[in-house]
């Protein structure tokens, strides 16, 4: 090939590029429209969001579902002979889902090809151990380290954490922590009320302080329409908008059981709802990771 003719065919595969990514962008917004009216105007929480609990063999199908999350355990520890996480993000995107979320705790690196990773911190030193170990310095420099996909945290609420909350916030803002933002999570009762449940009167005044810091610009991710659903605790258990899959099956919404619904503290969950009521807050939150 001569020089001459080299750009020609640098024009050719830029338009062939284009062409792929407007098809590609065409197809979701088409997706999407559809999903939206059905969801919103006809009040039809079809399937959209499917999790993946890597504790087995990994099985993967789109039938529907279009955003999928890794969740564990520990995703970043899955393998299959040879296959590590990666390949099943590869994998998921090959087959049809659009974006690909990880959520972890940091320990082994943010390295992966995923679109979105969600790392648990819940609070600084002194607080952070209380839930998981001494590790923040350690979680800390993969955060800051990382360039490859978009990272926000996950911060769950309980007994030990809640007063950990504002400096948390403050540290993130001051030291410019990159990351999105932090989401906030009540701890879920998963095996019964223990040391660490909060009681909806318990958390009223902790929502209340999450909004002050939203109104103070702090980075708080939940909505404001979010979290006043969680406030009120009047929203829709069992969410058919999102399933998930582990080794001994699939679930709606989450692997607990329906006892456990009354004290869910999975604000995603309530985010959604808001979305389907049409509430702004939550429709520009939720364009900060999707």
């Amino acid at each position: 090939m001569t020089d001459a003719l080299k750009p020609q065919y640098l024009l050719k595969d830029k338009a062939r590029e284009g062409v792929h990514r407007f098809r590609r962008t065409w197809g979701r917004l088409s997706f999407y429209a559809v999903f939206m009216w059905r969801f919103v105007v006809l009040q039809r929480p079809e399937p959209l969001i499917y999790g993946v609990a890597v504790t087995d063999r990994c099985n993967l199908a789109c039938r529907g579902f279009r955003e999928l999350y890794f969740s564990g355990g520990e995703p970043m520890l899955w393998h299959d002979a040879d296959r590590s996480l990666n390949d099943a993000i590869t994998e998921a995107k090959r087959i049809g889902f659009f974006h690909v979320h990880v959520y972890t705790n940091g320990l082994l690196g943010l390295d992966t090809s995923a679109d979105f990773n969600w790392v648990s911190m819940d609070g600084l030193p002194g607080i952070f151990e209380k839930r998981r170990g001494n590790h923040f310095l350690q979680v800390e420099r993969a955060v800051r380290s990382t360039s490859r996909a978009k990272v926000a945290v996950i911060y769950v609420i309980d007994r030990n954490t809640t007063e950990g909350i504002e400096p948390f916030l403050r540290w993130v803002h001051e030291t410019k922590f990159p990351i999105i933002g932090v989401m906030f999570y009540f701890h879920t009762p998963y095996y019964g009320r223990d040391e660490l449940f909060l009681t909806s009167e318990e958390r009223a005044p902790i929502i209340d302080q999450l909004l002050g810091f939203i109104r103070a610009g702090l980075p708080v991710m939940n909505s404001r329409a979010g979290l006043s659903a969680l406030k009120s605790g009047r929203w829709p258990r069992r969410f058919a908008v999102a399933s998930i899959r582990d080794i001994d099956g699939e679930y709606v919404c989450c692997r607990a059981t329906d006892k456990v619904c009354a004290d869910c503290g999975y604000a995603a969950c309530t985010e959604l709802t808001e979305v389907q009521h049409l509430r702004l807050s939550a429709w520009l939150g939720m364009l900060r990771y999707w």
